[in-house]
């Protein structure tokens, strides 16, 4: 009778045994599945395409041209990070103020519409190293009767909803600042006098005049300002591989290709 115990015993022992070391290899398992969780990076190159926000609504960063597609300053930068991180280019068209928030949903894998740098943007998205320089100036007509910024004292000016151009127009005295969804509308309505002025990034400005002798720009520029990608907070790989995308693009002078052919400063 004690004989037979103990084999049963033992028989248990063994059986405890066997399943402990199943449930510890269970667990070394998912530890290993847990440690090879792909990056945002990797998931962008295994899909092979980035899907980027812009708002093609501000010539010469980014426009549609006759034929309805997106194209611009913007565009062929976007174009080359793609291709520098082996991928295709997905362009998702949105609202300017929406894009941050698509950013932040994972709706788009990064931003590039003009963005500056500014700390408040800066608290939502990451940023990568900027790609321009440039700086906010006025627009009006040439037969508008506005000679100065000061001259705006009381007049309607427009600027883009969510942009540095708003901040920089709110900025100006007693300016009533009419904010617009899409950018062009404020050159229209300063083209029918329904606004005095509009605020724009002193490259988009520029091509409007070059385009429209009945514009001119007044002043000097209202701010300074550096241009970037924005990320979502956290892909530091994905920002990391944007901004070694940017600095080889600088280095081979292609960004400055980019820039003569849209007449970007």
């Amino acid at each position: 009778m004690n004989k037979k115990l103990n084999q049963i015993i033992g028989v248990i022992l063994i059986l405890m045994t066997v399943f402990s070391l199943i449930g510890c290899g269970s667990s070394n398992t998912a530890d290993n599945n847990e440690s090879k969780e792909q990056t945002v990076l990797e998931k962008i190159q295994e899909k092979g395409v980035i899907v980027v926000g812009t708002s093609p609504d501000y010539p010469p960063f980014e426009t549609i041209d006759e034929k309805g597609n997106i194209v611009g300053f913007d565009i062929d930068l976007a174009n080359e990070i793609a291709a520098k991180l082996g991928v295709d280019l997905e362009l998702k068209q949105m609202s300017f103020e929406t894009i941050v928030t698509a950013v932040q949903s994972g709706q788009v894998d990064v931003g590039i519409s003009g963005f500056s740098v500014t700390e408040e943007r800066k608290e939502n998205v990451d940023m990568s190293e900027p790609y321009l320089v440039g700086g906010q100036v006025v627009v009006t007509t040439t037969d508008s009767g506005i000679e100065s910024v000061e001259d705006l004292n009381g007049e309607k000016v427009t600027a883009g909803m969510g942009s540095t151009c708003e901040q920089a127009a709110n900025k100006i005295e007693g300016a009533e600042v009419v904010s617009l969804d899409d950018f062009n509308m404020g050159f229209i309505m300063v083209k029918n006098g329904t606004a005095k002025a509009v605020v724009a990034d002193v490259s988009v400005a520029k091509d409007y005049v070059a385009n429209d002798s009945s514009y001119t720009i007044i002043g000097e520029p209202l701010s300074y300002e550096e241009t970037a990608v924005i990320t979502k907070k956290g892909n530091d790989d994905l920002t990391k591989a944007i901004n070694e995308a940017i600095n080889e693009i600088k280095e081979s002078g292609k960004i400055d290709e980019f820039k003569k052919a849209w007449g970007v400063e």
